[in-house]
C-alpha cells in the first residue's frame, strides 16, 4: 500500500521534495539557490541527510562486561516499565523490532528544533493498525514560530522533514502529520 498525502508547496510553488532531492544530489537550478524558500528546504534536506548519515556510520563498539551489563538492566527496565502501548513496531529485515514512542518523539522534536524559525513543543506519534503490510505511523506535532515567518511555507517544511525523519532516521513511515502552530517568539 502505498500511502499518498498532499504536500503543500512551499511559498514560490515548487514541491519540496524536489527540492529536497535536488539539494541532495547538488543539482539545485539557479531559482533554488536564490529563492529563500527554496534555499531554507534544500538546508533543512542537507543538515537532515548529514545527520542522517553520520547516525548511520557510527558504529560503537564498547567493551563486552559493559554491554552485559547495560544490556541486562536494559532488559529489566523495559520488562519491568514500558507497557506494550508504549512501543512502536519497526519493519526490520530481522523482523519486527520496538522502539519507545518517547524516544522517537524526542528524535522527531529535535529534527524541528534544528530548522530555522521553528521550536517543537510537543508531540505524539501513534502507529496505524497492523494491516500486514509495511507499518506506518501518524504524528501529531505542536511548535511555536518566530514571529514574521511564512507560517504556511515554515509548516510545509515541518511536515517535510516529520515524513522524512520518520522514514530515515526511525524507520517508520509517516502516514499523517497534524502540526498545531501554539504560539509566536521574537528574536534571532
Amino acid at each position: 500500500m502505498e500511502i499518498e498525502e498532499r504536500i503543500e508547496p512551499l511559498a514560490c510553488g515548487r514541491d519540496a521534495a524536489e527540492v529536497w532531492d535536488a539539494a541532495v544530489a547538488g543539482r539545485l537550478d539557479e531559482h533554488a539557490r536564490s529563492c529563500p524558500h527554496c534555499g531554507a528546504a534544500a538546508a533543512d534536506a542537507l543538515r537532515l541527510d548529514g545527520v542522517v548519515h553520520r547516525l548511520a556510520d557510527e558504529r560503537p563498539v564498547p567493551p563486552a562486561s559493559v554491554l552485559d551489563r547495560v544490556m541486562n538492566a536494559v532488559a529489566d527496565t523495559v520488562i519491568a516499565e514500558l507497557r506494550p502501548q508504549d512501543l512502536l513496531v519497526l519493519d526490520s529485515p530481522a523482523g519486527p523490532a520496538r522502539l519507545s514512542r518517547a524516544a522517537a518523539a524526542r528524535v522527531i522534536r529535535h529534527v524541528v528544533d534544528g530548522m530555522d524559525g521553528m521550536r517543537a513543543r510537543s508531540c505524539r506519534i501513534e502507529q496505524d493498525p497492523d494491516t500486514g503490510e509495511r507499518t506506518t505511523a501518524q504524528v501529531a506535532i505542536t511548535v511555536t514560530a518566530r514571529f514574521g515567518v511564512d507560517l504556511a511555507s515554515v509548516t510545509a517544511r515541518v511536515r517535510q522533514m516529520v515524513l522524512a525523519a520518520g522514514e530515515q532516521a526511525l524507520g517508520v513511515p509517516v502516514s499523517r502529520v497534524d502540526i498545531t502552530v501554539v504560539d509566536l517568539w521574537e528574536g534571532p
